[in-house]
């Protein structure tokens, strides 16, 4: 059975208002997603805003969320750097933590050829006690994790799963068909594709939306699990709304204004990513698309 199943939240990283770390808002958000009982909490990837936190920040935000989960969801932590000597030092600093997984995204900027990604990947795995779950996601990285590299990659003890956020069907069905063995979890990371993801034969999906629509999403992969493939598109279609605010900024911005205005204040998202306005028309969008969730009771 695969290590990872169901929906896990790419949990957002709640700032005080000086764009300091908040527990305190932390502490909150934890407690609305847990409510939902969705399988796990990815912390530090894309919507974490990893890539604007110091090494000390992550390390004790990681440590908090850990700690405070206690066991009641599983928690896998981006720790993926831009060369494996500090992917290396950082995973294994985090890894005495006792994740459940660490996450490692591909390195950005050096673009490495699959071969040099493979090493990579191997290496960092190699020295880590903790299970690693890859991290593909070329529209970032500019780097994709071909399903060639992922069939050697699969043979690592310590190697998984992979999470794809490529939007690319040769790219999840490869891992699917390349993957060492049925226990190789592979986890959909494009919200708008999670049914369409478990169809294929995926495992699970990180969800981003999961931070405001925590219930719909576990509802989604429940209503598959029971075979109930109208309510599991209905759930799906619940997604689009938000998605479609997202798109209208940098992300997170649209997400984490999205969570406030539900009544969960998660704060703003880290400079150079500026929240909207109040009287922009995406504050506008994004406050129709939280009222009318409420109304429709997926909220």
């Amino acid at each position: 059975m695969a290590p990872f199943s169901g929906i896990l939240v790419a949990m957002v990283t709640p700032f005080a208002d000086d764009e300091s770390v908040s527990y305190e808002r932390t502490k909150n958000l934890i407690d609305y997603l847990l409510a939902a009982k969705p399988a796990g909490l990815f912390i530090l990837g894309t919507n974490g805003e990893a890539y604007t936190m110091t090494e000390d920040e992550k390390y004790d935000f990681a440590k908090y969320v850990i700690d405070y989960v206690a066991g009641r969801a599983k928690i896998i932590v981006g720790t993926g750097l831009n060369s494996t000597r500090e992917t290396i030092a950082f995973s294994q600093r985090i890894a005495t933590l006792h994740p459940d997984a660490l996450s490692l995204v591909a390195p950005s900027f050096v673009a490495p050829s699959q071969a040099e990604l493979v090493a990579h990947y191997q290496a960092v795995a190699d020295a880590v006690p903790v299970p690693c779950v890859l991290y593909n996601m070329p529209g970032k990285t500019g780097i994709n994790i071909e399903p060639a590299s992922l069939k050697v990659l699969s043979q690592h003890p310590n190697i998984i799963g992979i999470k794809d956020s490529s939007g690319d069907w040769h790219n999840f069905d490869g891992y699917l068909k390349n993957r060492n063995s049925d226990d190789f979890t592979v986890i959909m990371g494009s919200d708008g594709r999670i049914l369409e993801s478990l169809q294929h034969g995926g495992n699970a999906a990180i969800a981003g939306t999961g931070n405001l629509l925590v219930a719909n999403v576990v509802k989604l992969y429940d209503a598959f699990q029971a075979g109930d493939l109208e309510a599991a598109k209905r759930y799906q279609d619940n997604i689009q709304p938000l998605r479609t605010v997202l798109h209208e900024a940098t992300t997170p911005v649209s997400l984490k204004a999205a969570v406030t205005a539900s009544g969960v204040n998660v704060g703003p998202a880290r400079r150079p990513a500026l929240m909207p306005a109040p009287d922009s028309q995406l504050a506008k969008d994004i406050a129709k698309t939280v009222a009318d969730y409420k109304q429709q009771g997926v909220i």
